[in-house]
């Protein structure tokens, strides 16, 4: 996949602007989801975290199971490509985003993936 560079300049613009750890929400998403086809390893972590926490905090998948579903296969997805030389806590995040589609596939009546 190419991106375009501008995008990629302006998503690492916006890091460098920010001052927390993790850029979170819609936006970090979109940051995240640029930086990951460039970088995959260095963002793979970030961005499962904030597809993971969406799923959790966004009024839409609050309203649909189907757009939790669709941020958890998308951030086990993701947390397939963290490297296996990172911390601990980064590597479960393919088990944490596992899990917690698996509740949301019993919630929903389908059988396990």
């Amino acid at each position: 996949m190419t991106v375009h560079k501008d995008l990629v300049l302006a998503a690492r613009m916006r890091l460098l602007s920010h001052n927390e750890r993790i850029l979170t929400g819609e936006e970090g998403m979109r940051v995240y989801r640029i930086l990951f086809a460039v970088s995959p390893q260095v963002y793979a972590y970030k961005l499962a975290y904030v597809l993971r926490e969406l799923g959790e905090t966004d009024p839409r998948a609050a309203r649909d199971p189907e757009v939790r579903r669709a941020l958890l296969e998308e951030a086990r997805a993701v947390a397939a490509r963290i490297p296996a030389d990172a911390p601990a806590h980064q590597r479960r995040m393919w088990e944490y985003s596992t899990a917690e589609l698996r509740d949301v596939e019993r919630r929903l009546g389908r059988a396990e993936r």
